[in-house]
């Protein structure tokens, strides 16, 4: 890969004290992101009870008193509410006895300075990827699912998703991170509340993100930064109709295609591992400077990074024609068990 100099300007995250309001805080709309290798979401409702609001006053350092009385809420109730977020281990307490989040929540102001170094770390890494383009299309003509779908159809799930999202993901938490997702209740995942930062149905920051929905012995898969509406409203018995008919656009991957999907996806491990390593005092620096050192752990902080810095990388690919771009802003494939 050539070498890239990248300058990186670190700028210190500002502080959460800045809001002055409760009701500036609330102003903005917040949506909830999850990450996970085993499609786990919260056990608890967020957007019920003022729970998703006080996990964002929580971050910006309101009282408790404060909470209770913008919401009107007795003791007994706001204890409830703080429960079920303690219980889904979404906060934690101090050691002055205040409640702060675990997970990731990010504003305009602090999703602008994440991306500040994100995006030129995104533009080198895209490297790796060009410049093991001939092996990664060799190994995807060897994909049955893929026999009929020319490769740059497929571009933005093979390139975006595969080699540095979901697939890759696990590499990155057991070689990388050594670790992985926190105990949230009874699931693991990595959770953050992100600005929304226009219509269109953009993605906030415009994060290329999975959704999945499991149907039967399949899953619906979307990735992309722009999705309409909600996902596919398929039964079981339609997707195995559909996939009979012979002229049938969706794209079925079969257990045994999705082990070959993986095999693909560790052409760059190696050298993905090596960059990250060696930009690893960056991101430890970063995070130390970060109004979240004291909120959430070191490897939920990188995982929400990581995906500003991938972002980019698939930015960068489209860029450059390695990526097609859709104008739905998405791909579907279907997942078979």
């Amino acid at each position: 890969m050539k070498k890239i100099i990248v300058v990186v300007v670190i700028l210190l995250l500002t502080a959460c004290s800045s809001k002055k309001n409760i009701s500036d805080v609330l102003q903005n709309k917040y949506e909830i992101r999850t990450i996970s290798n085993n499609f786990s979401i919260p056990a608890i409702d967020l957007e019920k009870d003022y729970l998703k609001e006080i996990l964002l006053l929580l971050h910006y350092n309101f009282t408790a008193e404060k909470i209770k009385e913008y919401f009107n809420m007795n003791d007994s109730v706001y204890n409830l509410r703080i429960n079920d977020l303690f219980g889904e281990g979404l906060i934690k307490k101090t050691s002055d006895g205040d409640f702060i989040p675990t997970c990731m929540i990010i504003d305009a102001d602090e999703g602008k300075v994440i991306k500040n170094t994100a995006d030129s770390l995104g533009r080198e890494m895209s490297g790796i990827v060009i410049d093991r383009i001939g092996k990664i299309k060799e190994a995807y003509a060897k994909i049955p699912a893929f026999k009929k779908i020319p490769f740059e159809n497929a571009s933005l799930f093979i390139l975006g998703n595969v080699l540095h999202n979901y697939w890759q993901m696990k590499f990155v938490e057991e070689r990388y991170l050594k670790s992985f997702p926190p105990q949230r209740g009874s699931s693991r995942y990595y959770l953050a509340l992100l600005q929304s930062q226009n219509g269109n149905n953009s993605e906030p920051f415009g994060l290329f993100n999975n959704r999945f929905k499991k149907v039967g012995s399949y899953t619906i898969n979307l990735y992309g930064n722009k999705f309409s509406g909600e996902l596919p409203s398929y039964t079981e018995k339609e997707l195995y109709n559909l996939f009979r008919t012979k002229n049938s656009t969706l794209l079925l991957v079969k257990e045994s295609d999705q082990k070959k999907i993986e095999e693909l996806a560790l052409i760059i491990t190696q050298d993905l591992l090596n960059y990250l390593e060696r930009n690893r005092q960056l991101f430890v620096k970063l995070y130390l400077n970060s109004v979240y050192k004291d909120q959430t752990s070191f490897r939920e902080w990188f995982i929400w990074f990581y995906q500003f810095i991938i972002t980019q990388t698939n930015k960068t690919l489209m860029e450059k024609g390695f990526i097609k771009k859709f104008s739905s802003g998405s791909v579907e494939v279907i997942l078979e068990k």
